[in-house]
């Protein structure tokens, strides 16, 4: 079954919005704007090699950049095995956050 720490449900959220421009520098930074709380390097690429092996992304390398010593980026694409984990996850989510209705109301 899909089992996604709310890490690894954020990085699948930003690989899908940021499509063909999904790699590590890029993933950071919408992770800082969508959560507001930084994510180092470290824990980025350990969360990335987890949805990986988990067969949820896929990784390429791009072409060199274009300037003297570019270096190839490592591009990440969400899996069908992926969109699934993150459509099930929403399912799960959604149908929690709907028993507490009278909260989200009184939060409004």
């Amino acid at each position: 079954m899909y089992e996604l720490t709310k890490h690894e449900e954020l990085i699948l959220i930003s690989i899908w919005k940021l499509k063909d421009n999904a790699y590590g520098v890029t993933l950071k930074k919408d992770f800082v704007s969508t959560t507001g709380k930084q994510i180092n390097y470290g824990s980025l690429c350990k969360t990335l090699y987890k949805l990986v092996k988990k067969g949820y992304i896929s990784s390429d390398e791009s072409d060199p950049v274009s300037q003297q010593g570019g270096r190839r980026k490592v591009m990440y694409t969400l899996t069908k095995e992926g969109q699934n984990a993150l459509r099930h996850q929403y399912k799960i989510q959604k149908t929690a956050w709907e028993s507490i209705s009278d909260l989200i109301i009184e939060i409004k």
